[in-house]
């Protein structure tokens, strides 16, 4: 019986390798707007840490906690206020231009 030719399955090339995404181009903007959020969130942070143990720290430590949550609010909400007054002030160049 003559010899028969095994048939091979063709080759697969190898995978890609995962193209990288390029991040989308962030504004002034949105990295104050993520530097408040920050902000907010470790305020936020140091409220709940101070309530959750309310009754084994002093009065003084809560104080404390409550007044560096307010200094960390008032950064992100002077932070806040610049984007907005900026936004703002381009605006109206813009309207005055039209």
């Amino acid at each position: 019986m003559p010899a028969t030719k095994k048939k091979t399955a063709p080759r697969k090339s190898a995978p890609k390798p995962a193209s990288k995404k390029s991040k989308p181009a962030t504004t002034p903007e949105h990295k104050a707007a993520t530097a408040a959020l920050k902000l907010v969130d470790e305020a936020a942070l140091l409220l709940r840490k101070g309530i959750s143990t309310g009754a084994k720290t002093t009065e003084s430590a809560r104080i404390e906690a409550k007044k560096k949550a307010h200094v960390l609010l008032n950064k992100a909400s002077s932070s806040l206020a610049e984007v907005l007054g900026s936004g703002t002030t381009a605006l109206r160049r813009v309207i005055n231009k039209i």
